[in-house]
């Protein structure tokens, strides 16, 4: 059969191949002719394909030995935001939230990969840019630009969110990236996953100043089975849980501050308001040491979804008082519809307001969203309602309604 197949193959190439049209493959030809079925020509190419597209994944290059793989695609969310401002100044706006370009993949051997991602929304800048080997499922090593470990909300992808943005805590408590070396792996079938590492402490794009660096760590329990960084429940039948904690302990030092400190790390921007040099030393002496700790409790089954997260902040400066500040999320979300409507609702909230704080906050949000998924994650549209509830300043209870259409290939 195999002889047959071949002739008639050699028959084709040799007397089908007449014409000035464009050049087809061996396959295709001998679909046309009739020699194979449709089913036997997607079986023949399924395998043989050089390049192809995975939605989520991008469009995929790989070499025929398979020890050469690049994914290239990009995300992007375009945002219209209204503001019912409690103070009477209204705003109205739309805004490319995020346009982010990627590609990764392997080199050389299928446990040697790479990242690179650059956001061009608002304005351009490399996110992630890092290498890594995985010797076995209980240690990968990776080495670059990367997020550190830190709460789940944070590493979750901004793709998979359950509502437009992450939570109003996650946003005052995370680190953001950072340039350093990072241990990962699970033990017995993803039941314990673990991360820790060293990082340079100042954020995305910034040198260490001085030989102290930040070290981070997180383990993750998953009692019935891996649980991927997802917000929505698509298709789940079984009921996934996860349980989990990170811990981080770094430092800013006055002869980073500021130009070798990026905002991109919230405890820098959000809790300490990115002072000055003269204003650093004025506030805190040469140094500021914290520690920041988060838990939290994720599930998700048959279209119901779960989440939170607490985070704690304490700050001891080399000169005043240690401050502390803490803040925490609740949400759900519910398929009415599955995989295409969908209900959520959040409760946050943040509070510093010790005598030594440099940026006291003690404010709440209560958002309601509602989700349409043209396909998961990969297309969709969400749209949410906040109100604001600000104790620490006057008229900042606003109202806010947002919009937001997100392509994802």
């Amino acid at each position: 059969m195999k002889r047959m197949l071949c002739i008639l193959s050699a028959a084709v190439v040799l007397f089908g191949l007449g014409g000035t049209g464009e050049a087809k493959t061996l396959e295709e030809i001998l679909r046309e002719k009739g020699v194979i079925t449709e089913e036997d020509y997607q079986e023949a190419v399924k395998d043989s394909d050089l390049a192809y597209y995975s939605p989520g994944k991008g469009m995929a290059i790989q070499s025929r030995d398979g020890k050469f793989l690049a994914h290239v695609g990009g995300r992007t969310q375009i945002l219209y935001r209204f503001t019912d401002a409690d103070d009477g100044d209204n705003t109205s706006t739309f805004d490319i939230r995020r346009f982010k370009i990627w590609m990764r993949g392997h080199v050389f051997d299928e446990n040697l990969f790479y990242r690179l991602q650059l956001n061009l929304g608002s304005s351009t800048s490399l996110e992630d840019a890092y290498i890594g080997y995985t010797f076995a499922d209980p240690f990968e090593l990776t080495i670059g630009q990367m997020k550190p470990p830190q709460a789940r909300q944070e590493l979750t992808s901004f793709a998979n969110q359950l509502f437009p943005e992450r939570s109003l805590a996650n946003d005052t408590f995370n680190v953001g990236r950072d340039i350093g070396i990072m241990a990962s792996g699970s033990f017995a079938d993803h039941l314990v996953e673990y991360m820790i590492g060293g990082f340079n402490g100042n954020g995305p794009n910034e040198d260490n100043v001085g030989d102290d660096h930040m070290f981070a760590a997180r383990i993750d329990i998953n009692p019935f089975g891996a649980v991927s960084m997802n917000e929505v429940s698509f298709g789940d039948e079984e009921l996934l849980l996860n349980i989990g904690g990170s811990f981080i302990t770094s430092n800013f030092v006055e002869e980073a501050v500021p130009d070798d400190i990026d905002d991109d790390n919230e405890i820098w921007d959000a809790n300490l308001g990115e002072p000055d040099n003269a204003a650093f030393i004025a506030a805190f002496g040469d140094e500021l040491e914290y520690e920041l700790y988060t838990v939290n409790l994720h599930a998700r089954w048959q279209g119901a979804t779960f989440g939170a997260e607490y985070y704690f902040l304490d700050a001891s400066p080399d000169e005043g008082g240690d401050f502390d500040a803490d803040g925490y999320y609740v949400q759900a979300g519910y398929m009415i519809v599955p995989d295409t409507w969908e209900l959520a609702v959040r409760y946050t909230a943040i509070e510093s307001d010790d005598d030594e704080a440099p940026v006291p906050f003690d404010e709440q949000q209560y958002q309601f969203g509602v989700n349409y998924y043209f396909v998961e994650h990969y297309a969709k549209i969400q749209a949410d309602f906040t109100h604001v509830k600000d104790d620490e300043n006057d008229d900042e209870d606003d109202n806010i309604l947002r919009v937001q259409a997100q392509l994802y290939f």
